[in-house]
């Protein structure tokens, strides 16, 4: 894996990508991962992304098997125990919804520096910009939710790869 920019991947790029509902996201999230780039998530994006799957099969939005979170999550590097991250989680100023503040807690233990948040979530995305994140939304096929934040710019599959 290249080491040069950590991208720390939010469950709603994830499951976009995995789900079929962005293929935009799946795109960029195979691309970076065919390149050997280093996306990380923390253990509740392993969570997350496999109770989702499990609800949507037991709903019936999805064919028992249908969807294999293996794909993906196998080749992410998963860190820090949620437990590390509740207390710094808690005591974030930024308005966000508890998962939410776990995952920008688990990016804050990595550094602002040379980290990008890769997310489809526009609170998340803009309370990574207030603490000095660069922010990446790879879900350019949904123009509602299509918006600059700070410094960043949702840009095209091509020019990603050769982002920082």
């Amino acid at each position: 894996m290249t080491t040069d920019r950590v991208w720390v991947v939010d469950t709603s790029v994830v499951l976009r990508a995995m789900l079929g509902e962005s293929a935009a996201a799946k795109a960029w999230l195979d691309h970076q991962l065919a390149a050997g780039h280093c996306l990380v998530g923390c253990r509740l994006l392993d969570l997350e992304i496999r109770r989702t799957i499990i609800r949507m099969e037991l709903r019936g939005d999805i064919v028992n098997g249908q969807v294999n979170p293996e794909g993906y999550l196998h080749r992410f590097a998963i860190g820090a125990q949620v437990n590390d991250l509740i207390e710094p989680a808690a005591q974030l100023p930024q308005m966000l919804r508890a998962a939410d503040a776990v995952h920008v807690a688990f990016a804050l233990s990595i550094g602002v520096e040379g980290t990008t948040v890769v997310t489809h979530d526009q609170e998340m995305a803009l309370a990574c910009v207030a603490l000095g994140f660069d922010v990446f939304d790879p879900v350019s096929d949904d123009q509602e939710r299509l918006i600059k934040y700070g410094r960043s710019e949702v840009t095209p599959l091509e020019s990603s790869a050769d982002q920082r």
